[in-house]
């Protein structure tokens, strides 16, 4: 016996369903078809397939119909979240991609045969990079409100509603855009670590020549991604309490010396940057690429570390003010 368009609108219903979902739909569903069609033919509907039609038509798309029972949103980022996608969204691009592309845009010109071919190679492969860039900026961060949207991501409220005010405005309230922002950076700085190693835009006769040296890959570069990493777990937590608290402000304050110091004793030791990747800048046209290489990021490090002092004080102050 073929299918009815009751049966194929049902079981086109449920199937979006959890398994615990579906029977309990699947009969109050025929039910409420049943009900209108036979209403339908009380009004005078000139057969039961045309009544039927009729009521599958205003009950609508079946996918539609399976997300109220399922409360699954249809929407990639509704009006909840959308606010603080836009402001990560738009933060990230002003920052993140510009400084990649200028960055990427600086070592190519020390790089590439800029007197024989021009700038012109060196910027379009800067603008690729920053394109590249801004694709996965969009693609990662939207994936997470994404699934912030449909409630499974932990600490993140899926319905609001006024009791859930506080008293005042909390000091040091942590909100969804700034933990994303944090992760994306977070993540961002893993991949360069990793890319630099195994897709570095530095060439030497076609084969790409690690910023960093290789052999660090025995100790300092694992510890840094496991601080990384480590740093992310800690802003999962401040967000997941809605604040910073005192424990996690230094605990915070703790990783970033425990990236920065090291990194210092290895700069300074003259282990940090591939002797492969000085040669090359040097052969580009940088005499004293070493030595500019080894003072910028050094004052580079001590700055960020000053910052995360200035920080770590601010969310303290701000914690013991709750």
């Amino acid at each position: 016996m073929p299918a009815t368009l009751t049966d194929r609108y049902v079981t086109a219903t449920v199937r979006g369903l959890d398994p615990d979902q579906r029977a309990e739909v699947e009969r109050e569903l025929r039910a409420t078809i049943d009900d209108m069609v036979d209403g339908r033919l009380d009004a005078g509907a000139p057969s039961r397939p045309a009544a039927e039609r009729d009521v599958l038509l205003q009950l609508g798309d079946p996918v539609r119909l399976a997300a109220g029972y399922s409360g699954r949103p249809l929407h990639l980022i509704g009006p909840r979240f959308y606010p603080q996608w836009r402001r990560v969204l738009v933060v990230l691009l002003s920052t993140l991609v510009p400084l990649v592309t200028v960055v990427n845009l600086v070592v190519r010109l020390f790089v590439d045969d800029v007197a024989g071919d021009g700038i012109g190679p060196s910027v379009v492969s800067a603008l690729w990079v920053g394109f590249m860039v801004a694709v996965n900026v969009v693609f990662w961060v939207t994936g997470v409100f994404a699934l912030a949207e449909r409630g499974k991501v932990e600490g993140v409220d899926v319905v609001w509603d006024p009791d859930q005010l506080p008293d005042e405005a909390a000091p040091g309230g942590v909100g969804l855009g700034e933990t994303v922002a944090s992760l994306a950076f977070l993540a961002v700085a893993a991949l360069a670590i990793i890319w630099q190693q195994t897709g570095s835009a530095v060439r030497n006769d076609g084969q790409g020549v690690p910023v960093l040296d290789p052999a660090l890959w025995s100790g300092l570069l694992p510890w840094l991604l496991l601080v990384l990493a480590a740093q992310a777990v800690v802003a999962v937590l401040v967000h997941r309490r809605g604040r910073w608290s005192t424990g996690l402000a230094v605990a915070e304050l703790l990783l970033d010396l425990a990236f920065a110091v090291p990194v210092l004793v290895v700069l300074l030791a003259g282990q940090l940057f591939n002797p492969a990747f000085v040669d090359v800048l040097v052969d580009g046209g940088w005499a004293n690429a070493e030595r500019d290489l080894t003072l910028s990021t050094a004052a580079g490090v001590v700055v960020v570390l000053a910052w995360a002092s200035v920080e770590a004080t601010r969310r303290v102050r701000a914690a013991r003010r709750v």
